[in-house]
């Protein structure tokens, strides 16, 4: 059986309860920005893996920018071990994430060459804005 994710999310918080409940708060894939480059202060990256039950999986984390400029995330390794389900709940929290440039933006979870899962996010740049709504009056958000 193939590793794929069932969940796959950038989010503004996210928690595993003792009984392994995952919650998961202000799910988000655009970013808003006035200046470039810059860091984004915290989010968490949050994915749930469905494989073989009690499999042990070699994991990468690779982050791939819109286009070919230096990313300043390295590529990450992991290993998780599914539950009885056949699932696992992967959770990273991101401080200070680099966002360079504006465009979409795709992390992959890779099992050795396979692709588990993809994720896209989009950065833009936007103009000053006032009490939080941009000139035509709409709600500006993430």
């Amino acid at each position: 059986m193939n590793l794929k994710t069932e969940i796959f999310v950038l989010c503004d918080h996210a928690t595993v309860s003792q009984d392994q409940k995952l919650s998961i708060i202000g799910i988000f894939d655009q970013f808003f920005v006035a200046n470039l480059p810059t860091n984004w202060p915290k989010m968490y990256l949050v994915a749930v893996v469905k494989g073989e039950a009690g499999k042990e999986y070699s994991l990468t984390l690779k982050l791939t920018p819109p286009q070919k400029v230096e990313s300043t995330f390295p590529d990450k390794e992991f290993k998780i071990t599914l539950g009885q389900n056949g699932k696992a709940n992967v959770m990273t929290e991101l401080v200070n994430f680099p966002l360079a440039i504006v465009g979409v933006h795709k992390i992959q979870i890779l099992n050795e060459k396979d692709l588990v899962g993809e994720l896209e996010f989009k950065v833009n740049k936007t103009t000053a804005t006032y009490g939080g709504q941009d000139l035509a009056g709409k709600k500006v958000a993430n």
